[in-house]
């Protein structure tokens, strides 16, 4: 189903700003016209019904295939000026028309509503005239009717739009409707009813009554038709409705920051409690004991584990405790690496022994087996999947009888039997009835939600379908979450769900399967761009954003620039359980997504039929038929490039627009050869160019580059006009003073979006008579000299959300932050502090009210300065690092840090912090590192309501007794149950 984005590659390939002016021909005119006009009619082809589910299929093939052709000449025909033959694009175009055709038909006959249209009418119907049973009462519910029958005009124009425009605001806007609707008619149902059974229906005080229903229906009702005409409005091209629209959205979304919140774990709570007691228990030989969790992929086997991993009266009883997920295509010393890095203490946070993550596997092996050595450990090998694997990595594992426990989880139970150590196994059994139910209630309606009568019979057949497994009920429950609550629909996904249950063992994967049919035609090459990545990688938000920004296939909206609808999808994506957080921001949004490994596995398939993406994964691999048409490569070992047979036959992928290097960092010692001169992406950040290969700077349609190398970029790369996203990096970090890595010829760049490097200066700015800023595309520069980035340099990116700069050491810095009034993330670090020497800000500091996260290390200032960030309106996220302020007395004043979520201190000489409860209101985070002269956590901190965690990593004795006192006090009187206060300290 790759034809929808293969169509906006090729309309924003076409766009009259994008396409060469002098190519330009009526031919290709008429093929922009006719896929532009295709476009909308795909949307419309939504939802796709089991009836008519294999035309479509079949239907989208072929328009792919078309437009692959259409999109392999017309850029063949940019970079060479000439057609493979005279008729070609008048062949295209006879291909495309009875496509197009054919699309309409199947369009029209998909007849949709709003979920909340049933509602509306019902109420509308009971209120006309014709029909409503008390005539005394008629004229007062006319206006009512007639406000009903606007809002159904309404939502019938807004479901006949493209489905790009229906957003978060027009699902939470239908959803209201349909609950306010429904209510108001059962209200009024109970009123007549009353009334027939009442002796005088025609007296003041039923009147009276009466007009007070109608009086608080009314309110309710008429401010949703107002938001629905404005919807309308903005699809019909009103800008002011378009921008109200938006700003509806943006308050849709935020709350979406509960994707990022720890969900309710349901129907393990026996298998939680059997474990838990086998992990505790003391036994008088108490050797190292596996305990091995077995069960069909999608069980829950994994959230068993995390959820007693992340116990802390479990952990407790450990010194040491660890986690290690192994793969398919596993790789012994990642596995130890990774093991290693999620090794914690109670003087040490995972993560801080990261450096030896990089030693010889032998070493590593060792570097775990020491760590865990004389301790009592707890560690998760999680997804086993070999015998021989398990022999490798056990004897990392000592065993000093001390009670050390391993918890395996595995799919196989011939592994579960050879590795385990006594007599227990735990097997996970699929949900109970009354689980399934309770889980997909919980999954499509959220905590406290209930599901509405008209739905509960076929939920409930819905979640009996999907035969007690997990993973199949939270995918279905998204599914359902995102679509229309009707009948019609949840009878839809009632009959594949039961096609899907005959299966029997397979019916996971037909469910699966199901839910990816269901997807919108937006999101389905997200979904699949997912299959391009390793199992159980941690994907960076980020880093996927800017890929699918630069692929193409994302349709840009006139309200919204495309990095925003990028994020949308991810989150819609995210909100059909389809991807799952991994990480979270310091302000609680997604930072880091993966997916299951069943989920992706159906990525991986559907990517080979759709020739979406080709996945270099070993040596020894056999290649699928058509692989030399895919579009897109990704090579998960980049060391495999190196061997001259994988190099020859990824060479012969000659459609590729895409190469993604995703495996471990790697020298390249061989010439790099790209024969793919229509490349758009290539992603080389983890491969080492010892000489820049001159080969990129003839690919003229590529929009993102990243490679890591130590010379100088060639001046050449001014060639790439197209070039989005550029992400160059030098390995090891050196830093050449008053010297740029970027040619002078970057600022001809005009489209980039996103430029990132090691710390370097910017090229000096040239002397142009021109009203347009020469990086009015970018909203993100990473890294530059603070020296560079002078008033000029920032008049000319007044799009800039996010900056990061830089100075050697404190001294005069000229910051012209008002030059830019987007500005949403800045960070400011001094590579060099100096104790008591501050940075001196010229002219007097100053940051634009947008701004939502704040980090500054080394500069030294004052604590008085802290009003000035303090008033910051917007500020969620506040980072200070080494030395950032000097003093022994920090103040908070009244008023301040209103919206401030998270906040750290690092390296900080502070001895007295005079903040107390009512400051802070709405922190969640507070994490404090190495703040070795600070006496004490500020008190009443406990009473923060919306404070979750608070951190002290090797801080004072003082400070860490007043929060262990916090914490004895938190447990005792339930102050805060949600509060979690965590201490470590290399000094205990």
């Amino acid at each position: 189903m790759a034809a929808y984005g293969a169509i906006v590659s090729l309309v924003q390939i076409l766009h009259p700003d994008q396409f060469p002016l002098h190519l330009r021909n009526p031919e290709i005119e008429s093929i922009y016209i006719k896929v532009i006009s295709l476009q909308p009619v795909l949307e419309k082809i939504f939802p796709i019904t089991k009836n008519i589910r294999q035309q479509v299929i079949d239907l989208n093939g072929r328009i792919r295939e078309a437009i692959y052709r259409a999109q392999d000449e017309i850029e063949s025909f940019i970079i060479k000026h000439s057609l493979s033959s005279e008729n070609i694009l008048k062949e295209i175009i006879e291909e495309i028309d009875p496509l197009s055709e054919e699309a309409q038909t199947i369009a029209s006959s998909i007849k949709k509503e709003m979920a909340s249209s049933p509602a509306v009418v019902s109420l509308a119907k009971m209120l006309h005239r014709d029909n409503f049973p008390l005539e005394h009462l008629k004229p007062h519910v006319e206006s009512l009717y007639e406000q009903l029958c606007v809002l159904q005009s309404c939502l019938e124009k807004i479901c006949d739009a493209p489905v790009s425009v229906i957003t978060v605001a027009v699902h939470d806007l239908d959803i209201r409707i349909r609950e306010a609707a429904s209510e108001a008619e059962e209200t009024i149902k109970s009123f007549i009813s009353s009334q027939d059974a009442g002796p005088t229906p025609e007296s003041e005080s039923s009147k009276s009554a009466f007009l007070q229903i109608l009086h608080e229906i009314t309110l309710t009702i008429v401010p949703m038709v107002e938001a629905a005409e404005r919807i309308a409005g903005s699809i019909d091209g009103d800008p002011l409705a378009q921008d109200l629209l938006l700003s509806e959205d943006a308050q849709i979304i935020s709350r979406h920051e509960s994707r990022t919140k720890k969900k309710r774990i349901v129907g393990q709570e026996e298998d939680f409690k059997k474990l838990k007691e086998e992990i505790v228990r003391e036994k008088s030989n108490d050797q190292r004991e596996v305990l091995p969790i077995i069960g069909l992929p999608g069980s829950g086997k994994t959230t068993l584990a995390r959820s007693l991993y992340e116990d802390s009266s479990i952990t407790d009883e450990f010194e040491i405790h660890g986690w290690v997920t192994v793969t398919q295509d596993y790789q012994v010393g990642e596995i130890f690496a990774k093991l290693f890095h999620s090794l914690e203490t109670k003087g040490q946070k995972a993560g801080e022994g990261a450096a030896q993550t990089t030693a010889k596997n032998e070493k590593l092996q060792d570097a775990v087996y020491q760590s865990l050595l004389k301790k009592k450990y707890l560690i998760v090998v999680d997804d086993m999947w070999d015998e021989d694997v398990w022999d490798k990595v056990k004897h990392s594992f000592p065993d000093e009888r001390n009670g050390s426990r391993i918890i395996l989880t595995t799919r196989s139970k011939e592994i579960a039997k050879y590795a385990k150590t006594s007599d227990f196994l735990h097997e996970m059994q699929p949900l109970s009835l009354d689980h399934s139910w309770e889980l997909l209630t919980l999954t499509v309606f959220g905590e406290g939600g209930s599901c509405p009568p008209h739905l509960k019979d076929i939920g409930w057949e819905i979640s009996k379908n999907c035969r007690g497994l997990p993973l199949s009920l939270t995918v279905i429950g998204g599914l359902l979450s995102q679509e229309d609550m009707t009948e019609e629909y949840w009878k839809n996904i009632q009959g594949d769900t039961l096609d899907a249950a005959a299966k029997g063992d397979e019916a996971y994967l037909e469910i699966l399967f199901l839910s990816y049919n269901h997807l919108p035609g937006r999101l389905k090459g997200c979904f699949l761009y997912m299959g391009a990545f390793p199992e159980d990688s941690e994907i960076p938000v980020t880093q996927l954003i800017r890929l699918w920004v630069a692929e193409g296939f994302l349709r840009p909206s006139p309200m919204k620039i495309v990095e925003q609808v990028a994020d949308e999808y991810l989150g819609q994506l995210i909100d059909r359980n389809l991807l799952s957080v991994r990480k979270s921001t310091s302000n609680n949004l997604t930072k880091a997504c993966g997916m299951h490994d069943t989920l992706r596995d159906l990525s991986v398939k559907e990517c080979g039929n759709e020739k979406f993406f080709h996945s270099r994964r070993r040596y020894v691999q056999t290649l699928e038929q058509g692989t030399n048409t895919q579009r897109r490569i990704s090579v998960h070992r980049n060391i495999l490039m190196c061997l001259e047979e994988v190099h020859n036959s990824v060479k012969e992928v000659t459609f590729a627009r895409t190469i993604l290097y995703v495996g471990a960092q790697h020298h390249h010692p061989l010439p790099f050869c790209l024969t793919f001169d229509r490349l758009r992406v290539l992603d080389a950040f983890q491969v080492y160019f010892i000489k820049f290969p001159n080969q990129i700077l003839k690919l003229i349609h590529l929009r993102f580059l990243s490679l890591t190398y130590n010379g100088k970029l060639p001046s050449k790369l001014s060639n790439l006009e197209k070039l989005q996203i550029l992400i160059a990096r030098r390995h090891p970090k050196v830093i050449f003073l008053g010297m740029s890595i970027l040619p002078d010829e970057i600022w001809g760049l005009t489209q980039l979006r996103h430029l990132l490097f090691t710390e370097s200066d910017l090229p000096k700015i040239p002397i142009v008579k021109n009203t347009i800023p020469m990086f009015a595309n970018l909203q993100t520069l990473s890294n530059v000299s603070a020296a560079s980035c002078t008033k000029e340099v920032l008049e000319n990116m007044p799009n800039l959300t996010k900056l990061a700069m830089w100075t050697e050491s404190p001294g005069p810095v000229d910051l012209h932050l008002d030059q830019v009034k987007k500005l949403e993330s800045f960070k400011f670090i001094v590579l060099n502090p100096i104790p008591k020497k501050k940075v001196e800000f010229t002219p007097q500091l100053y940051f634009p009210p947008t701004m939502k996260k704040l980090r500054l290390n080394g500069c030294s200032l004052p604590w008085e300065v802290m009003t000035v960030i303090g008033k910051l309106p917007l500020l969620e996220v506040l980072k200070l690092g080494e030395i950032a302020f000097e003093g022994e007395e920090w103040w908070p004043e009244k008023r301040e840090f209103r919206n401030l979520k998270f906040l750290l201190l690092e390296y900080l000489d502070l001895v007295w912090w005079g903040a107390d409860h009512t400051h802070f209101p709405k922190l969640q985070r507070l994490i404090m590192r190495h703040c070795y002269e600070l006496e004490k956590i500020p008190e009443d901190f406990e009473y923060l309501g919306n404070l979750e965690l608070m951190e002290l990593v090797d801080c004072s004795p003082g400070a860490v007794e007043s929060a262990e006192q916090m914490k004895d006090k938190v447990k005792k009187d339930g102050i805060n149950t949600k509060l979690k206060i965590q201490t470590y300290s290399s000094w205990k």
